[in-house]
């Protein structure tokens, strides 16, 4: 792992923390310290990269590839891909009950309103049973709503890996015209690693007739205390096809981006974008 990235996101958390002591004395309301006890979560990442015709082409040596944590939005590729192959919705139809949102501006925007639709349709049983086939993690989806927004749902960024190599190649046990509804609801703008982070979006690079991306963006906390980011995807530049997952972690006011950064970082030093 590039430690510069850690360690530059890490003094912008601590500055964050400072900075917002300092204006305590302004605030209309008394400035709670937290428990001296209790440590915020300190940053992790890990980014790896895969190559579908050469294999793994790279990874950051961290213990963070192996942990689990929540899913955030990024299950939201599994869950399309059950509600698509149990016929609880088509692509390009809006889903009735959950609001003007289809198959591909949920995905767009990571519609809660449309995935709890879709649990609540599967129901527990049919839902482990699609995680169990996809080996998705610990397939445990029994806290209920939001199971994958820091409930009993966890995946590490290997196992992350392993589903969108069989997701990417066509190789999950649901149908095949499943798997191309939700991977064209992924597509990103020309030029952007993740197009809805505002107008300009993240990871920016020369848009090139070429180069495609499609990718899922995941924001979450865990247990209360830890926040959660992620950017998973594959980026197709002429016959090559790179899969790749960034995952970072660390205190309450981690930036929403930071995943897709450290994605970026590592895709250009790696010579992808």
């Amino acid at each position: 792992m590039k430690a510069s990235f850690v360690a530059v996101l890490s003094l912008l958390v601590l500055g964050f923390n400072a900075s917002a002591q300092n204006r305590a004395s302004t605030l209309p309301y008394p400035f709670i310290e937290p428990d001296a006890e209790v440590e915020a979560p300190k940053v992790q990442a890990c980014f790896l990269l895969y190559d579908m015709s050469a294999g793994e082409i790279r990874r950051t040596p961290s213990p963070a590839c192996k942990r689990r944590v929540t899913p955030a939005a990024t299950f939201d590729i599994p869950h399309a891909l059950a509600g698509l192959d149990g016929s609880i919705v088509r692509a390009g139809q809006p889903l009735a009950g959950s609001g003007t949102h289809s198959l591909d501006t949920a995905l767009m925007y990571s519609s809660t309103e449309y995935f709890q639709f879709i649990a609540q349709r599967l129901g527990e049983t049919r839902e482990r049973e699609y995680m169990n086939r996809f080996n998705y993690g610990n397939a445990d989806t029994s806290s209920g709503a939001n199971f994958w927004m820091g409930g009993s749902l966890q995946i590490s960024p290997d196992e992350q890996m392993l589903f969108l190599r069989r997701f990417f190649s066509e190789q999950l046990p649901v149908n095949k015209q499943a798997m191309a509804d939700v991977r064209a609801g992924l597509r990103q703008p020309p030029g952007a690693l993740i197009g809805n982070y505002g107008a300009i979006g993240i990871g920016r690079f020369p848009a090139r007739n070429d180069t495609s991306v499609v990718a899922k963006s995941g924001s979450a906390v865990m247990a209360g205390s830890e926040a959660v980011r992620w950017q998973v995807g594959q980026i197709t530049r002429g016959t090559r096809s790179f899969v790749f997952v960034s995952c970072v972690t660390g205190p309450l006011n981690l930036p929403e981006g930071a995943a897709a950064t450290f994605a970026a970082n590592e895709l250009r030093a790696a010579s992808v974008l």
